[in-house]
This record gives C-alpha cells, sequence and structure tokens, in this order.
C-alpha cells in the first residue's frame, strides 16, 4: 500500500483494480476502485479541489485575457498529480503493496 503523504489516502492495486483507500478519523476506511491510474488520480484532483475550495471564502479578483481557465488549471493540477503517483509506484514497485 502506498501513502500519498497526506495519511488521508492510500493507494494499493488488485489484479483488475486500482483501490485508492480514503482514512478518516472516526470512520471506517471508505475503499474507492478504478479501473486504471488516471481515473484515480482525476478522483484525487477533484476531491481535493473542492476541499479547498470549501475552505475559502469567496475572492475578488480581476479577470483578464491572461487568467487561465478553471479547467485548465484543473487538467495541469490532475496531470502533476498523475506524474506524482507513477514516481510513487516506480520508487515502490519492488515493496510490497
Amino acid at each position: 500500500m502506498i501513502s500519498l503523504g497526506d495519511n488521508q489516502f492510500f493507494i494499493k492495486t488488485d489484479k483488475y483494480n486500482w483501490i485508492l483507500i480514503e482514512k478518516s478519523l472516526g470512520k471506517k476506511d471508505r475503499h474507492h476502485y478504478f479501473s486504471n491510474q488516471k481515473q484515480l488520480s482525476r478522483f484525487i484532483g477533484e476531491f481535493k479541489l473542492k476541499e479547498s475550495l470549501s475552505k475559502q471564502r469567496p475572492q475578488l479578483i480581476k479577470i483578464s485575457s491572461r487568467t487561465p481557465s478553471y479547467s485548465s488549471v484543473i487538467e495541469e493540477k490532475i496531470e502533476r498529480l498523475d506524474n506524482y503517483i507513477d514516481q510513487l509506484i516506480t520508487k515502490n514497485h519492488g515493496d510490497s503493496w
């Protein structure tokens, strides 16, 4: 089992699925199943984004033509997360998960 470093999410695999284990204090672990790593990365990225947005107060910002769209920022973050998961898997490849 591989930790994503936040003690909330852990990844393991079986013959058919990528399994994301979500740990919460005082609650049972939740298991989320994905057929590939890309789906797992997207789920984590969207979950973390929603979590961070709910903690922030809306702020007024000046939007210009150089301001990136939300979707492009999200896609970039999910791609970076996918690369990070690749690195963790490569690093832990010899270990038993």
